[in-house]
């Protein structure tokens, strides 16, 4: 596990990087802004939503209950006429996986979910979510950057399928979070993305959920 030593005792500019699970609990902890579940995606399945149609990449964007999140993505992969079979039921059994421990670590069952395709320079700006905290995954394309405040010609680039657990903005506390984080710009690439975002369920209002 590596651990970035905090300078001060009142900002959050931890990143905890590790290959289990648990890594990400290590939000709680005094000093951390973000923990990083490390993880290697299968390599079929890397390949085969590489070679998706965008058009056929699943869109989503609701609130659900953690025990209802894996329906909903299969849902939402035949609005998107995904197709059928292992590699599907793998994202949509991977995502139930991280609602389900981000409902664990937030202690809250309602979840705000958003699954969609980014073929352009969303969220382009570093920022620091105006949320309790949001987990992020890549499944296709380049991954979340994040940087420390006033270092952000140097950014970190999150591999694809890593999960990242960020504080944001409203997390319950003294201590500010200084790492911030962006999507990366990819207008021009021909790139698309497949990101995932949950965020607290207690946390939703349609003004502020933002990329």
């Amino acid at each position: 596990m590596q651990l970035t030593k905090s300078l001060t005792h009142t900002e959050a500019d931890v990143m905890v990087q590790g290959s289990d699970a648990s890594t990400l609990s290590h939000i709680q902890q005094r000093g951390v802004a973000a923990a990083v579940w490390q993880r290697e995606l299968a390599l079929d399945f890397s390949d085969w939503i590489r070679e998706l149609n965008p058009e056929n990449l699943p869109q989503f964007r609701s609130l659900v209950t953690v025990d209802a999140l894996e329906k909903s993505i299969h849902a939402a992969c035949d609005l998107s006429h995904t197709p059928l079979g292992k590699h599907r039921d793998m994202l949509a059994g991977d995502i139930a996986a991280l609602g389900f421990i981000m409902s664990k670590i937030m202690e809250n069952s309602l979840l705000h979910v958003r699954l969609e395709p980014v073929n352009t320079n969303a969220c382009r700006k570093f920022h620091v979510d105006n949320m309790t905290a949001r987990m992020l995954c890549t499944y296709r394309g380049r991954g979340t950057q994040v940087a420390q405040r006033g270092a952000e010609d140097t950014p970190i680039t999150v591999t694809a399928g890593d999960a990242i657990l960020l504080r944001g903005a409203r997390w319950l506390g003294k201590e500010e979070t200084t790492l911030q984080h962006r999507s990366p710009p990819i207008i021009g690439t021909g790139e698309t993305r497949l990101l995932l975002a949950i965020d607290p369920g207690s946390d939703y209002k349609p003004e502020i959920i933002n990329h």
